[in-house]
């Protein structure tokens, strides 16, 4: 890094006994007004139903499905059984228990399993034949269909406290097929990866569909004429990096393994009492994970799945820094104002059209300044090449490295940033597509660069065709895991440590991906903005990716956006405390006024301040990140994961311990100075009342200390220069 400060921040039991005897103040998480809206009061006419889902997943109440507990026959029978998880056939359906009597998770009572075809819905009727052997269970049930169908659900382990569940109708033209599962009152359910809607899904209906989004309801017209289709949605829950993966409250996870587009439907209201998962598919593919705790669950999947790798060096976890003008004069600014800067992001496009072309000397020149200015240096690539880049694209079209048209020729297809551009993309299901592509990424290595910004994957067509054989609806999602296990593979066997940072992703991506970044949002405070950016952020915790970050102060300007100081300064305190603290000083602006900087005098001493801090808090990061390889825990963890006894706390959502001992707080209202947190069990010692910031170094001089007794809420200062931080009472810090 260009600054590793010495300095270490200790709070230790005995400092607080010394120093107080106890104060009682906590906090709920909180705005300016100390309110906290939770997520899962935004009107459900704000999500609309799966496309082409149909009564499926958004209808009503059927009369003969009752919602809720219901009867169900508890007659002896043979079990499922894997570590603490046990599935046991009913006459109508499945439970599941993980060491306990009570069930953890159950079918409804009736009509649980449900099948589309070209001729209608169809629900199950009853369990008709039920074989063991080999440690799994095969039922048969009988269907409402008139000609006799019927649906055939396989039971198997799947790993210590894992069963797979696999529904697959007979006959043909099935189109979809969906379960309908019990839910409790007080459920809550959580996980789906990146979302900027909410991070407790209850009453929601989400799509699982890699897509180049979202965006807000007055952006949807300029955007869908240039996005290509397949990327392309208009759900307020689109997102680049979905996990089909729902966790609940209750202590259970469920992951869809199927590839195609798949949804849930979370106890809506007009089904409170169920929540159903569904796939665009001919049969239905689940794995279904024990707790006892959701944080048990979590460990279970992202050991099954894959975590991300570990950071490639301790750069990864410092402050990055994008140049917003001459390269030169904001180094020379950043020496002066002892900002501390552990990697430099620059932008060459070396795919998809080669922008290198002609300036080797000039990025070699680059990347030797930044590595003389104590910074690790990033470039860009794609997964997509313009047919003028010439070589690379004949190259591609005549070994076949490339997605191929139905009529055999490579796809190709128009996407847009401030520019348009006429591309095929890498098929990295053949040999040749990750050859080429790895040669591409050789040119970057030799003109000095530690890594790339890796963007975009979300446009395979529906139609398209790979050399993998694998049907275009299927290669949509699948098509990003491929792409960062490329870059992957690449990295691994590179000369020098890399940095690699990727927006999209699928299930099997997140074990591809050592660094996740939230896509491009947009600079405001609400949707698609900051407070999204925290939502975004604990959804992919509590979806077994540890290493996020977002553009600190946004992509996109739209017409009446602006990004002044305030909200940067407040986007910088975030980005700080999460996993990336990863600064965006450009994008695309359709505003008239200019976006504020770094640089700029009224955010300069905060962007110096939590640099400085994030420096300080590299040992706390690097053992944050070994206790998420070891268990899945990510580095920012709702309470759910923390305090999962504790409703309160898991109530909220803009709030989240960030490590074992941080409890972080953000402000995510223009104006506010004050807001509430929640404070859980034990003691808290209020980091910014209890210590002096040290101007001339950034240090931390620890005063009088001021500790909080918890489980209950308080409302705290939050200046514009500071977001509410509580250190857990007897903590060590470094």
């Amino acid at each position: 890094m260009a600054e590793r400060a010495s300095a270490k921040l200790l709070i230790s039991a005995l400092a607080v006994a010394a120093l107080v005897v106890a104060a009682v103040i906590v906090a709920r998480v909180g705005d300016d007004d100390g309110e906290s809206t939770p997520a899962s009061d935004v009107p459900s006419s704000s999500v609309s139903g799966p496309a082409g889902t149909g009564p499926d997943v958004a209808g009503g109440t059927d009369p003969e499905q009752p919602d809720g507990p219901g009867p169900i026959d508890d007659s002896d029978g043979g079990v499922v059984e894997s570590g603490p998880l046990v599935a046991t056939p009913r006459p109508s359906g499945v439970r599941f228990r993980d060491g306990s009597d009570a069930d953890t998770l159950r079918t409804v009572a009736n009509g649980s399993l449900i099948v589309t075809t070209a001729d209608g819905r169809h629900r199950s009727t009853s369990v008709v034949d039920t074989e063991f052997a080999d440690g799994g269970a095969r039922l048969t049930f009988a269907t409402d269909h008139p000609g006799g169908r019927h649906i055939v659900v396989v039971l198997r382990p799947a790993g210590d406290g894992s069963i797979s569940m696999s529904v697959r109708p007979s006959g043909p033209s099935v189109q979809r097929v969906a379960v309908d599962f019990a839910a409790q009152p007080d459920e809550r359910f959580f996980g789906l990866g990146q979302r900027a809607t909410a991070v407790d899904h209850r009453r929601r209906r989400v799509e699982n569909r890699v897509h180049d989004g979202p965006y807000r309801a007055e952006q949807m017209e300029i955007v869908k004429g240039l996005i290509p289709e397949p990327g392309f949605s208009s759900r307020k829950d689109a997102t680049y990096f979905p996990v089909p993966w729902v966790l609940s409250s209750r202590g259970y996870g469920v992951l869809v393994d199927n590839d195609h587009t798949s949804w849930f439907d979370l106890a809506t209201p007009e089904r409170p009492g169920r929540w159903t998962v569904g796939v665009d598919a001919p049969r239905l593919d689940l794995r279904l994970f024990a707790g006892p705790k959701p944080a048990d669950a979590l460990e279970r999947m992202s050991a099954a799945i894959g975590r991300q790798p570990d950071p490639s060096a301790p750069f990864v976890l410092g402050p990055w820094w994008q140049p917003a003008g001459d390269e030169v004069d904001e180094l020379a600014a950043i020496a002066r104002a002892d900002v501390p800067v552990s990697l430099a992001q620059t932008y060459t496009h070396y795919l998809p059209c080669a922008d290198h072309r002609g300036q080797r000397a000039d990025e070699r020149a680059r990347t030797k300044r930044m590595h003389d200015a104590g910074m690790a240096v990033t470039t860009y690539i794609n997964p997509m090449v313009c047919t003028d880049f010439s070589g690379v694209y004949e190259r591609g079209e005549t070994e076949g490295g490339f997605t191929a048209a139905p009529d055999g020729g490579p796809y190709r297809y128009r996407y847009s940033t401030a520019d348009q551009f006429d591309v095929a993309q890498f098929d990295f299901s053949s040999a040749e597509g990750r050859q080429l592509f790895h040669d591409v990424l050789d040119l970057t290595i030799a003109d000095g660069y530690d890594g790339w910004m890796e963007d975009f994957g979300e446009y395979t067509p529906t139609d398209a065709v790979s050399v993998d054989g694998t049907l275009g609806p299927v290669m949509h999602n699948r098509y990003v895991e491929q792409y960062h296990a490329a870059a992957n593979d690449y990295a691994e066997a590179a000369p020098r440590p890399l940095a690699r940072y990727n927006r999209s992703g699928w299930t099997g991506a997140i074990a591809e991906s050592p660094i996740v970044w939230g896509g491009d949002p947009t600079a405001t405070w609400g949707f698609d903005g900051l407070t999204s950016a925290v939502y975004s952020g604990l959804g992919m915790g509590l979806s077994g990716v540890g290493v996020w970050g977002s553009d600190i102060g946004g992509f996109f300007l739209w017409f009446e956006d602006e990004l002044t100081p305030e909200l940067l300064n407040r986007w910088i305190q975030f980005g700080a405390l999460s996993g990336v603290m990863r600064l965006q000083s450009g994008g695309i602006s359709l505003s008239s006024v200019p976006r504020a900087q770094v640089l700029d005098p009224d955010v300069l001493p905060v962007w110096r301040r939590y640099s400085k801090l994030r420096t300080q808090l590299y040992p706390y990061l690097a053992g944050a990140q070994e206790t998420y390889r070891a268990t899945g825990m990510p580095l920012m963890r709702h309470h759910v994961l923390s305090h999962p006894d504790d409703a309160e706390a898991v109530g909220r959502h803009d709030q989240y311990m960030f490590g074992a001992d941080l409890l972080v707080a953000p402000v995510i209202r223009p104006g506010a100075r004050r807001r509430k947190v929640y404070l859980p069990a034990g003691e808290w010692v209020d980091l910014w009342r209890s210590t002096r910031y040290v101007e001339r170094d950034g240090s931390l001089a620890l005063g009088d200390v001021t500790v909080r007794r918890g489980a209950s809420t308080v409302t705290v200062d939050a200046p514009a220069d500071e977001i509410p931080i509580h250190v857990r009472s007897g903590a060590v810090v470094p």
